[in-house]
């Protein structure tokens, strides 16, 4: 598939409205990068909790050779990156072909880890023929944070949701200088996986998302949001906490006592200049959770009052989408339970019939309400809209047929939480660098590259087109109700199975099911520790 209109001289040195720019060929993928470019002013010091700003200008060749420093946060224990972190990648084929589709993509991590360098986009960019975006936005504490005394009057500056916010602003950036880059800015396909297809789904319902983007694609990720005031409660509740820290005061009811003492300006300055070392450790990883982190915030300008109901009133920004999910979306996180995790480094796991069944079933019922959640809902709720265009709902079950990957494998994980990712960008990251052969090896590696292939050629037509079928693959039914509504990606070794399913996840059946096949005490256990709390579950 080509691009009918005037051609791209490609060129490592790009024009922008802030300067010039000097990117990177890569002969092994055949494209061009352009890394680490500013979107938007440093987020720091009067600008900390703020709506973005558009960059500085700046002089001479800006080398677009290096991601830019990733949003802070803590890896493994450890603070990593900067507040100075809105930049974004580009990665398009090196050919001479302009109005190319533009794919801008959000990372996961449950919106307080990750960064735009998780998915690298050259070999999707040469396989799809389209501009590759990924972006940085704040995270944690710093991206969505809430509190009194940073009201300001400015609808925006005051939302909390400044995560969603630098989304939004690189993609006004796009619209702003992507056709310098060949791509087509009336093309532009917004996507995420997990937090980030979160923060795509909150896109849809917001006014200042309106005409940025054309399609959407949400990986493993449906439709949440929090009240304002559970945000503003754990802020202040983090504030306490500093202010103990600070030596301020010695207990919760002094440290209140002098919050409430000082004056608005007064407990804003004392924010901004708090390090943001301190910040970020105050939000920890919420693992599919909205209570210990609340975030994408109701707050009537970035994201309306009404939440996702703003669906049912017509008003909110109606594209085609695909909505992808993965057939044991929650093995991941329950291997990473604490009563699971012990069981699972002592052997136990394996050895204790109780233990394993325990967790084979909380994977079973989990994943099912959890990828039930991320699509069966989410197209439910919009293809009730008669002028919704077309929605995709896809299930990936690579790796959950017998003998595909290792037996323990299989069982620990199957096709787990972002699995995916690795058959659209062609890297081996996450579980494939955890598992190593148990996982990925060469018995697999036919199944999985023509899985991998057509993967991204259903992809490559839905950016060109809203419609992801082709010749090339089996036709991919749009979802109707009471038809097949999702598209099976799986596989053997040796090949690729593509399939449509009439497979319908709801809650009450999985609950019915679980109800009945499990004694009281184990499905008590598996609600109250591994349910109780998630997204799927409130």
């Amino acid at each position: 598939m080509q691009s009918n209109a005037e051609s791209f001289i490609p060129d490592v040195a790009v024009n922008t409205k802030y300067g010039e720019l000097e990117g990177t060929r890569n002969s092994e993928s055949s494209t061009i990068s352009w890394l680490g470019i500013p979107y938007a002013k440093p987020p720091v010091g009067a600008l900390r909790w703020k709506a973005p700003e558009n960059p500085e200008h700046w002089t001479g060749k800006y080398q677009a050779d290096q991601y830019g420093q990733s949003c802070i946060q803590t890896v493994n224990g450890k603070i990593e990156g900067s507040e100075d972190c809105l930049y974004l990648n580009i990665w398009r084929p090196d050919l001479a072909n302009s109005k190319l589709p533009v794919f801008v993509f959000a990372h996961g991590g449950g919106n307080v880890g990750g960064s735009g360098k998780d998915f690298v986009g050259d070999r999707l960019a040469r396989s799809m023929n389209s501009v590759v975006i990924t972006v940085n936005y704040r995270l944690g504490a710093m991206g969505f944070f809430r509190h009194p005394s940073l009201q300001s009057g400015n609808p925006l500056d005051d939302s909390g949701n400044y995560g969603l916010l630098d989304i939004i602003q690189s993609l006004k950036w796009v619209q702003d200088h992507i056709s310098h880059f060949g791509g087509d800015p009336g093309k532009v396909t917004l996507a995420g996986q997990s937090a980030g297809a979160r923060n795509v789904m909150a896109a849809i319902i917001s006014p200042v998302g309106k005409g940025l983007f054309h399609k959407a694609v949400s990986l493993s990720g449906g439709m949440t949001t929090s009240d304002p005031q559970a945000g503003e409660k754990k802020a202040n509740e983090i504030l306490v906490k500093l202010v103990i820290e600070d030596g301020i005061a010695d207990t919760v009811d002094e440290a209140r006592l002098w919050i409430n003492e000082q004056k608005k300006e007064e407990l804003a300055a004392y924010l901004r200049q708090i390090k943001p070392e301190k910040m970020v450790t105050s939000i920890t990883d919420p693992a599919i959770q909205m209570a210990p982190f609340p975030h994408l915030f109701r707050d009537g300008a970035v994201i309306p009052h009404e939440g996702f109901e703003r669906i049912e009133m017509g008003d909110y920004n109606k594209v085609p989408m695909i909505l992808g999910s993965d057939q044991t979306e929650f093995s991941g996180f329950a291997a990473g339970d604490t009563y699971f995790g012990k069981s699972l480094d002592d052997g136990s796991l394996f050895s204790d019939n109780k233990k394993r069944r325990r967790y084979q079933k909380a994977v079973e019922y989990g994943s099912e309400l959890y990828a039930g959640f991320n699509v069966e809902r989410t197209a439910e709720k919009l293809t009730a809209q008669e002028d919704q265009p077309a929605i995709y709902g896809y299930r990936f079950a690579w790796g959950t047929r017998q003998g595909v990957t290792s037996p323990r494998v299989q069982m620990l994980f199957g096709a787990a939480h972002g699995a995916d990712l690795d058959f659209y960008t062609g890297y081996s990251i996450g579980l494939a660098e955890l598992l190593g052969k148990d996982y990925y090896n060469e018995e697999n590696k036919a199944g999985r590259q023509e899985l991998s292939a057509a993967m991204v050629q259903y992809m490559k037509y839905f950016v060109y087109t809203g419609n992801p079928n082709s010749q090339q693959n089996k036709e991919w039914k749009p979802w109707t109700q009471g038809v097949e509504r999702v598209l099976m990606f799986d596989g053997e070794k040796d090949r690729a199975i593509i399939e449509m399913s009439n497979e319908y996840l709801t809650r009450d059946a999985t609950i019915n099911r679980m109800e009945s096949e499990l004694s009281k005490e184990e499905s008590d256990f598996i609600k109250q520790n591994m349910f109780n709390g998630r997204f799927f579950w409130e």
